[in-house]
């Protein structure tokens, strides 16, 4: 039978414990060529200068070459204490280096350091054929796994310098939040203030220091990249957590390194000071949805994401709605059975699925023909 949909709109016009008189701070503009800031517990972007415009990435790259390489790890291809073997190609990196030498013997979580803290091109192919075998084929994998999540990423390389790599601030930032979500060890690597590596032929360790200012300077910040290109200008992805709350950073095209700072520390306090994060749960609180030819009559729901970023200080205003399929039993606890839109001022905050939140059988023979005939009549009735 084939599904209809069902509109229930709660009309839900909520009070929040907020101090009356409150006023959300006004949006500003960041001095680069494209911004974007989200929260990375709600999913929602809160911020979004030219965000989905396409830019050069430069070393942001590497993001996508950490995650590649930690899936792997945690398919259990390959460990963090694996060793490779420098090749020349490797060495031959130009631009930031880890310092690699041909014939070293290095760890899988040496490179990690490596690309994470001092942002080692020669890193990233050497973990890119430690890994794949070639460069080329770590890259189909990086674009695949941009495929798989359905963002607008291409990558040419696995460490940033061609100019034919290509991202959008918004997808980037969706990127990071998937990367923490699935690997949150990666901070371990990101939040590194310096790496120490001694090549074969030195007999000290070079020291070299993270290029992420944030970490120095912005409370709670642990995170994540830079890059830069006189193509791209000067890029970074910044996270902090405070309070309990993490927020991504997303700055692109910035004029200088302190000036990338600047604005990802701008929009990191614009987040922490305007929004509070609340559970719109609340909001779903004795709702069901209908069941037809089940052994229960209705089914509870829950929301996918719960997590609700909204501006800090409104009082009045937010709308709820909820839009259901038409459900036939069985159904199974988890599965989608709607959507929740919870909007302000005729805004769209938040989307996310509706999951029932319990099993539901198949109902009995005479249950599931009474249902049959109601919706048979219920059909004819909607008819032209």
């Amino acid at each position: 039978m084939k599904s209809s949909k069902l509109i229930i709109i709660a009309a839900l016009i909520l009070v929040l414990a907020v101090p009356a008189g409150a006023q959300q701070s006004s949006p500003f503009s960041v001095e680069s060529a494209a911004a974007v800031l989200l929260d990375y517990d709600s999913g929602q972007v809160l911020f979004s200068q030219d965000g989905r415009l396409e830019h050069i990435p430069a070393s942001l790259v590497k993001v996508m070459t950490m995650y590649v390489a930690l899936d792997q790890i945690a398919a259990g291809r390959v460990s963090l204490e694996d060793t490779t073997t420098v090749s020349e190609q490797a060495w031959r990196m130009s631009g930031s280096q880890m310092f690699l030498e041909v014939g070293e013997v290095v760890t899988i979580e040496q490179l990690l350091y490596g690309i994470a803290v001092v942002s080692g091109n020669d890193a990233c192919v050497a973990l890119a054929e430690a890994l794949a075998g070639t460069e080329e084929l770590y890259v189909r994998w990086m674009n695949e796994k941009a495929a798989e999540l359905g963002l607008n990423l291409h990558f040419a390389d696995v460490h940033g310098l061609s100019e034919s790599n290509s991202i959008t601030a918004e997808d980037m930032a969706v990127l990071v939040r998937s990367y923490l979500q699935q690997h949150p060890q990666a901070l371990q690597y990101h939040k590194e203030r310096s790496f120490s590596y001694q090549p074969r032929s030195q007999k000290k360790p070079i020291v070299q220091y993270n290029r992420n200012g944030l970490l120095n300077s912005f409370e709670g910040a642990d995170g994540l990249k830079t890059g830069h290109l006189s193509a791209a200008g000067y890029n970074l992805i910044g996270t902090a957590v405070q309070n309990g709350r993490r927020l991504i950073a997303v700055v692109l095209g910035a004029e200088s390194e302190a000036a990338r700072e600047q604005e990802a520390a701008k929009l990191l306090n614009y987040g922490y000071r305007s929004f509070d994060l609340v559970d719109s749960g609340r909001f779903l609180e004795d709702k069901t949805v209908p069941v037809y030819k089940g052994r229960v009559r209705q089914v509870n729901v829950v929301a996918q994401e719960p997590l609700l970023t909204i501006p800090r200080g409104i009082q009045t205003g937010l709308d709820v709605s909820l839009q259901t399929k038409q459900l036939l039993a069985p159904v199974e606890k988890g599965q989608v059975v709607g959507t929740l839109t919870v909007r302000y001022e005729g805004e769209v905050l938040k989307q996310t699925s509706l999951l029932a939140s319990d099993n539901v059988p198949r109902g009995g023979f005479w249950r599931v023909l009474v249902d049959s005939i109601s919706l048979f009549f219920r059909r004819l009735i909607r008819r032209p």
